[in-house]
């Protein structure tokens, strides 16, 4: 009989970085000794739980999605996460979070019972896209950290920067933990790049790739706007899109407003993206902010070249075949870089992005060993 002991983690459980990353540590902990179980804010099947649920874990649900009411959505969902906490006896919760405003959760939990946070932070942040009210609650929030969180893990710098206490972060109080990648899974293969170009049917085509979740904090009004740039002047060129989110149709509309239909394919979210990737001849990602793009480390363990906004944590940048650019009005800046990787001889990047700390396979270990010991230390 399995004897695991399971510590409880926020993840949601459709197609995304946070999820991809976790589900690659469990993968790779021994789940005989300590395994995963994910907290989910809404009721509905989602494309990844079968995953987790065939490794031993459990879903555990505290939704509010009925409640019309804005306000009263937000206290029926603070009860629910406190009777999953404490219906389930949580003893550890790792919080995937973001601003310090999901501190929220924390007090509930510790209020229910639970005996050891880790906030693991994975955004970076920025007020083009954050309210007022969130920024507020997250300078508040800030103050009690160092009370009720127990552990503070970061994916980069800017993410730790974004979310701590400046004392936390000044004083090096947190661990920096890079977004484990099965690297392997995404090593370059010429003959599956002939085959998915073929079966894309872009095998004459320049493609530019994008994969994020359509909110604002990608940025693909500015994306879109780009290539349009790029496309008038060189019009072999197909961007494909891949993942979904509350902006998709509004992204749509823009596409079909600017003429793009024939060049902009919108891919959806899938689990073929290592060969999605082998198809592509330059990545690109203009966002906003982000903690640390798992994105971005698995298109360059594919050897591709990656375009990212200046904008993005400079840790993901481990080969020489990635650029920064500025989010400029005038796009002729990464309409030039992205032609300059025209013709770029491809070869997979995987032992840099080892050496680099990216491999899923260490980042597991590290989970296994320090939630064993935390476990340990609470009987």
């Amino acid at each position: 009989m399995n004897q695991a002991k399971h510590i409880l983690v926020t993840a949601p459980l459709g197609f995304g970085g946070i999820t991809s990353m976790m589900i690659n540590i469990q993968k790779n902990i021994d789940r005989e000794k300590i395994n995963f179980d994910y907290l989910v804010l809404h009721d509905r099947h989602e494309d990844l739980e079968d995953v987790v649920i065939k490794m031993g874990s459990q879903k555990l649900i505290a939704s509010a999605d009925e409640v019309n009411n804005k306000w009263r959505r937000v206290f029926v969902r603070w009860y629910r996460l406190y009777r999953v906490f404490k219906d389930n006896e949580i003893k550890v919760l790792h919080l995937n979070g973001g601003p310090a405003s999901d501190m929220t959760m924390v007090f509930i939990a510790k209020l229910a019972g639970v005996k050891h946070v880790t906030f693991h932070s994975h955004n970076a942040g920025n007020a083009v896209y954050r309210n007022k009210i969130s920024v507020a609650m997250s300078k508040i929030f800030k103050l009690f950290m160092p009370v009720f969180v127990d552990e503070f893990w970061a994916c980069s710098s800017l993410a730790a920067q974004f979310s701590f206490p400046k004392s936390i972060v000044k004083n090096q109080k947190y661990k920096f933990i890079p977004n484990g990648v099965a690297l392997e899974k995404f090593s370059y293969n010429a003959s599956v790049r002939e085959e998915m170009r073929k079966k894309l049917g872009v095998e004459d085509k320049f493609v530019i790739g994008h994969a994020g979740r359509f909110n604002i904090q990608k940025n693909h009004e500015y994306l879109i706007e780009m290539f349009s740039a790029l496309h008038s002047k060189c019009p072999d060129t197909v961007l494909l899109l891949f993942g979904d989110g509350e902006l998709y149709k509004k992204i749509q509309d823009k596409v079909k407003k600017m003429n793009l239909e024939d060049s902009v394919r919108f891919m959806g979210t899938t689990d073929e993206m290592p060969k999605m990737y082998q198809a592509i001849d330059v990545f690109i990602m203009p966002s906003f902010c982000e903690g640390l793009p798992v994105a971005g480390v698995e298109a360059q363990a594919s050897g591709l070249p990656v375009i990212l906004a200046d904008t993005i944590t400079k840790e993901v940048g481990v080969t020489n075949c990635v650029k920064y650019l500025p989010l400029s009005d005038d796009k002729a800046e990464w309409v030039r870089e992205i032609l300059n990787f025209r013709g770029f001889k491809r070869y997979s990047r995987c032992e840099e992005l080892k050496r680099a700390g990216f491999d899923e396979k260490d980042v597991a270990r590290y989970f296994q060993n320090y939630y064993l010991k935390v476990l340990e230390n609470l009987k």
